[in-house]
C-alpha cells in the first residue's frame, strides 16, 4: 500500500536525521564545542511552522519535533542513555562544497547509498564561498571526503596535496579524499558524462559543441576528445573559452555565434537553467537540428526548459541525472571501498524530481 511506503520513507528519513545529529555531536565533542543548543532547536521548529501548509496542525508538528529533538539528544550524548550501547568510534563525515548549494541532491543520493550499504558515514551540504577556508576545514575537522561543485572545481586543484591523473589532466577537482590528513583530488565528472551520453550516442567521429569553460566543461571536454569527438568550445567569456579550447586542442567560438555551428551533439556544461532560475536557457533554440543529441548537465529540474525545447525540435535529449548518479557512485566507492548501489541512488534522486517543472513549482510554493 502507498501509505506503507510513505511510513518506510519517514522512518528512513528519521534515522538519517539522527545519524547526521550524531555526527555533528561527534564533531562538537572532538573540538570542544557546545553539544546542546536550545536556541537552535526553537529556531528549527519556528522555521518549519512558517513552511507548514497543512493538513498537519502546528501543535502536532511541534510535538513531533519535540520527540525528534529528544531522540537527537540521546544520540549526541549517549552517556545520558545507560541502556544504549556506546558507539565504537566517531561517525565519518562527508559533504558537498558549493555556492549556491541549497539545490543540491547529493546529500539525498549519498545518504541513500550509506543507508542501503550499511557503510558508516553521514553526508551534509555546506555553502562555501571561500574554497580555501573550506579545504582547511576538511583538514581541521577530519572530514573524510568531499564533493566539490560550482564554482570551486578549478580553484580546488591548487589546494590538494596530491592529484589523481584524471584531475591533473582535466585541471579540475570534483572529489576530495582525506587519507590520514593527506588530501587527494579526483575528477569523476567526465566519466559520469560519458556513461550518460553513450547510452544514446557515441561521440567518436562526431561534431560536439560544448557550452561553458568551467570545471565540469573541462572534464567533459577532455573525455569527448579522448573518445574521438570533434570538439568546439563556446563560452560567454572569450579569453576563458579560448584558454580551455587551446588546452583541449579544440576549436573555439563565441557563445553569441554558437547557434550556427552544425554539431551532432550539443552539451550544456553550465549552470544556466538550474533551479530557481528555470526560465533561463544557455543557448537559443535556433541551434537545435532534428536528430541532434542535446545533453544538459543540470538536473534540477530534471527536464530543463532547454531540454524540453530540444525535444520539441526533434532532438534526442540526455538529462543530467545519469551523469550525476554515475559521478556520485565513483565518489562513494572511492571513499568507502564498497560497491555503490547505483539503482538505489538513482531512485532516491528521481523521487524528488519530475520530468517537468510542475513538481518543483509546487515545492517552491510550499
Amino acid at each position: 500500500m502507498e501509505i506503507d511506503c510513505i511510513d518506510a520513507e519517514i522512518l528512513a528519513l528519521l534515522n538519517r536525521r539522527l545519524r547526521a545529529a550524531r555526527a555533528i555531536g561527534d564533531l562538537k565533542r572532538r573540538h570542544g564545542g557546545r553539544i546542546l543548543d536550545p536556541a537552535r532547536e526553537t529556531a528549527v521548529v519556528k522555521n518549519l511552522i512558517a513552511q507548514n501548509r497543512g493538513p498537519l496542525a502546528n501543535a502536532d508538528l511541534t510535538h513531533i519535533f519535540d520527540c525528534i529533538m529528544k531522540a537527537a539528544k540521546k544520540v549526541q550524548q549517549p552517556e545520558q542513555d545507560p541502556g544504549r550501547a556506546q558507539p565504537s568510534g566517531l561517525i565519518p563525515l562527508y559533504g558537498v562544497f558549493g555556492d549556491p548549494i541549497a539545490h543540491s541532491l547529493s546529500p539525498l543520493m549519498h545518504g541513500r547509498a550509506f543507508s542501503r550499504t550499511g557503510a558508516d558515514g553521514v553526508y551534509l551540504a555546506f555553502c562555501i564561498k571561500d574554497i580555501a577556508a573550506g579545504i582547511n576545514a576538511v583538514r581541521t575537522l577530519g572530514i573524510k571526503g568531499v564533493s566539490i561543485t560550482l564554482p570551486h572545481k578549478v580553484a580546488a586543484v591548487a589546494l590538494m596535496d596530491r592529484l589523481d591523473d584524471s584531475a591533473q589532466k582535466i585541471g579540475a577537482v570534483n572529489t576530495v579524499f582525506n587519507r590520514d590528513g593527506v588530501l587527494t583530488g579526483y575528477n569523476s565528472d567526465g566519466a559520469g558524462a560519458m556513461a550518460a551520453l553513450k547510452r544514446n550516442v557515441s561521440p567518436a567521429g562526431r561534431g560536439v559543441l560544448l557550452l561553458g569553460a568551467g570545471g565540469a566543461a573541462r572534464a567533459i571536454g577532455f573525455s569527448i576528445v579522448q573518445q574521438g569527438g570533434r570538439l568546439t568550445v563556446a563560452n560567454r567569456s572569450e579569453p576563458r573559452g579560448r584558454q580551455l579550447a587551446a588546452a583541449l586542442g579544440a576549436d573555439f567560438i563565441p557563445l553569441s555565434e554558437a547557434a550556427r555551428v552544425p554539431a551532432d551533439i550539443l552539451i550544456n556544461a553550465t549552470a544556466v537553467g538550474m533551479a530557481p532560475h528555470t526560465d533561463a536557457m544557455p543557448l537559443s533554440p535556433s541551434a537545435f537540428r532534428r536528430h541532434m543529441t542535446v545533453m544538459d548537465i543540470v538536473y534540477t529540474p530534471l527536464k530543463t526548459r532547454w531540454l524540453r525545447a530540444a525535444a520539441q525540435a526533434g532532438c534526442r535529449i540526455v538529462d543530467g541525472l545519469e551523469m550525476f548518479v554515475h559521478q556520485g557512485a565513483f565518489q562513494f566507492e572511492l571513499w568507502t571501498g564498497r560497491k555503490a548501489p547505483v539503482d538505489a541512488m538513482r531512485r532516491a534522486v528521481e523521487s524528488v524530481l519530475s520530468p517537468d517543472d510542475e513538481h518543483r513549482k509546487k515545492q517552491d510554493a510550499s
